[in-house]
């Protein structure tokens, strides 16, 4: 989602190939990646490289959606490896596959004293009242994989609908880069489940 994003907003042209779990493409998919997993980009030089993370640090870089110093790529990656704490620590739910263990497990990890809501706490500590982004004005990679998770965890099916009620600079965030992204949001193809 978020190597889409920069992708569009930085005028990268490149080809969209979605696959469905379980289908032939995916398996392809899986056994052409270095990692074997997805999303995988194939660079310029042809080669492929996988890791989403690593994929939408590279296009940051390359669109200028990223830190202007050292420091701030740094604070750009302390932010989204906090964000994969908390994805990892969300994953005992998604992997669950009794659904009575599974609804109980979700409903534990969205109460207000839960290791979600801490892991967001740390993440609105890193944001300031000085502007809506991780780095003020600029809105950066980090900024668009926030928005992009907490797009789904703030739907009944995923998660709370009040999610970020009590972190108004994450809220802030949020609806910042969503604003400055709508045109991709309102037109971009649906992803096969």
């Amino acid at each position: 989602r978020t190597g889409r994003i920069l992708c569009a907003r930085g005028g990268v042209s490149w080809e969209d190939v979605r696959v469905e779990r379980g289908s032939v493409e995916l398996r392809e998919a899986l056994a052409a990646s270095p990692g074997g997993c997805i999303p995988t980009l194939q660079l310029p030089t042809n080669e492929v490289v996988c890791q989403s993370l690593a994929i939408t640090r590279y296009l940051g870089a390359i669109t200028g959606y990223c830190g202007s110093t050292p420091v701030e790529n740094l604070k750009l990656d302390q932010f989204a490896e906090i964000l994969y704490d908390l994805i990892a620590a969300y994953d005992t739910v998604v992997k669950e596959t009794n659904p009575v263990s599974k609804e109980r497990k979700k409903k534990e990890a969205f109460k207000n004293d839960s290791y979600f809501y801490r892991y967001l706490g740390h993440l609105e500590a890193l944001l300031t009242d000085d502007g809506p982004f991780l780095l003020q004005a600029k809105m950066t990679w980090a900024d668009i994989v926030i928005m992009s998770f907490l797009e789904l965890k703030q739907t009944p099916n995923f998660g709370r609908e009040d999610l970020l009620a009590t972190f108004p600079r994450l809220s802030a965030q949020y609806n910042a880069v969503r604003k400055s992204i709508a045109g991709y949001l309102k037109n971009r193809p649906k992803t096969p489940k």
